[in-house]
């Protein structure tokens, strides 16, 4: 997760949590040192906001280069959360004589994110793919939340072998739960993509068959119901 993806707007709200943070800590250090220790209340301030700058730094530095899974930091920073595993399918022109899309492929993401980055992975049972850039864009005004990637991978086919790259844009939906957008390659193909949230945990999950059975344990099929007799 080496490529940092922030906006200005993101930028500043990451500034304001530092600077609200040095206030909290900053006030609550001056209060102790004034009413516990009977300090000078300007002095006890003064000395709280230095204080408190150094923990908030700190605070920060630690909070933005975790995984990406704690609500209240999604809420306090406006950067919503994206981490975790995912599963769907795409609905695909691969193989298509005329481009038209028909075939379903079932595809995995496995998505780690902090503050300041993204990786992502993508699975399916013939191939995988590894991101090249991603943002993640908020607009505020329509309270939309877009994943856009651009990505490589490797077609081994008898008949074909070649490195490919591709780009989708994803909306996040339904509070969070579900990935729904559309993409393309320069194979060339397209197709829309729909993927539902299974877990916050990715520590060791990086196959097409460790999604699935993660997705099938949380959403099993539903079992055939028998005509009355």
């Amino acid at each position: 997760m080496a490529n940092v993806s922030l906006s200005t707007d993101e930028l500043k709200k990451a500034l304001l949590f530092v600077s609200l943070s040095t206030g909290v800590i900053g006030g609550l250090v001056g209060l102790v040192r004034h009413y516990a220790f009977g300090a000078d209340a300007t002095a006890a301030l003064v000395i709280g906001l230095v204080s408190g700058a150094s923990w908030a730094v700190l605070f920060s530095i630690w909070a933005f280069r975790r995984p990406w899974t704690h609500g209240w930091l999604a809420w306090s920073t406006g950067r919503p959360i994206i981490h975790g595993v995912w599963f769907g399918h795409l609905d695909t022109s691969y193989e298509a004589h005329d481009e038209s899309v028909g075939k379903r492929i079932p595809i995995a993401f496995v998505i780690k994110q902090t503050f300041l980055s993204y990786s992502l992975l993508s699975y399916t049972e013939r191939q995988d793919s590894v991101t090249l850039a991603e943002t993640l864009d908020v607009d505020d005004k329509h309270s939309t939340v877009h994943l856009r990637y651009m990505y490589r991978f490797q077609i081994m086919r008898a008949t074909e072998r070649k490195q490919t790259t591709g780009a989708g844009e994803l909306k996040l939906i339904e509070g969070g739960r579900k990935l729904k957008g559309h993409y393309l390659t320069d194979s060339p193909t397209h197709g829309s993509a729909e993927l539902v949230f299974v877990q916050r945990e990715v520590d060791g999950i990086d196959t097409f068959n460790a999604v699935r059975e993660l997705y099938i344990a949380k959403f099993p099929p539903a079992s055939p119901t028998r005509a009355p007799t």
